[in-house]
């Protein structure tokens, strides 16, 4: 079996969010899958098939679980597949779902659906489970809770109770303050917290930008955004909101391909 590993989102700075990329001729078990992912121990690992010119089935397992979408480890897969070819435009069949990932420049581009935020009051225990005083907003999409807090600092400094966070009735949890003008170059920062599908802390979670954009988008009054993500290895990136799709745009280098002894059924050799 092989697969390549890509730091996605990362920069001189930061080290990005690795992701490890499997392509097979055909899915193997879900059972095995899951193994392997355990096995190859990065935040997620997608197992990619061809099923046409440009286009590819992809399915996406943390160490711990299959998840239903995965935006960093798609960007990883586009720069794997486009890496040596002449393509710059790649599809991502995910269920029902169509992803869409595009080379620029240096750069590769994931379009996404925008998520739907409710405000709401801070539920019981959320705050202190996220290890933070106060809230600014709060608001929950149909799986992520957001909170925004009063400072950049506030996000850097939080201390996350894992296990109350994990029983909490979210898929994750997504902290956010807005940056001072002209700080860095950014509009905003966050870290997102996932211990209910085995990932304490997301290195760079693209589908949490799925609620940051329009959540920043509407407070801001601009359409495209730049961040950073305050995670250990940490992360940039761009962000562009129109209407009910985001666009998010990131470096993805691959480190590196890695071969195994063990065969994985149905993987190429």
């Amino acid at each position: 079996m092989r697969h390549h590993i890509v730091d996605t989102f990362a920069d001189a700075e930061h080290a990005g969010n690795p992701a490890a990329v499997v392509q097979v001729p055909e899915f193997p078990s879900a059972l095995e899958m899951q193994r392997t992912a355990h096995r190859i121990a990065l935040p997620t690992t997608a197992f990619v098939v061809a099923s046409g010119p440009g286009e590819y089935l992809v399915r996406w397992f943390t160490p711990f679980k299959e998840i239903n979408l995965c935006g960093h480890a798609t960007i990883a897969s586009a720069r794997v597949l486009l890496s040596g070819t002449d393509h710059d435009r790649l599809a991502f069949v995910a269920g029902s779902a169509v992803l869409h990932a595009e080379r620029i420049g240096d750069l590769i581009a994931i379009d996404l659906p925008a998520a739907a935020l409710t405000v709401c009051e801070p539920p019981p225990g959320l705050l202190a489970a996220l290890g933070v005083d106060a809230a600014v907003s709060c608001a929950v999409s149909s799986d992520d809770i957001l909170v925004e807090v009063d400072s950049v600092d506030a996000v850097r400094t939080a201390a996350p109770d894992f296990p109350a966070l994990g029983a909490l009735p979210y898929r994750g949890h997504i902290l956010t303050a807005r940056t001072d003008s002209g700080d860095d170059g950014t509009d905003f920062v966050s870290r997102t917290f996932f211990p209910a599908l085995g990932v304490n802390e997301d290195q760079v979670c693209v589908t949490a930008h799925c609620k940051l954009g329009p959540y920043w988008g509407a407070r801001l009054g601009r359409d495209t955004l730049h961040t950073i993500q305050l995670s250990e290895r940490g992360g940039r990136l761009e962000v562009h909101h129109n209407g009910d799709r985001v666009r998010v745009l990131g470096s993805a280098v691959l480190r590196g391909e890695v071969r195994e002894d063990r065969p994985l059924e149905g993987a190429r050799q």
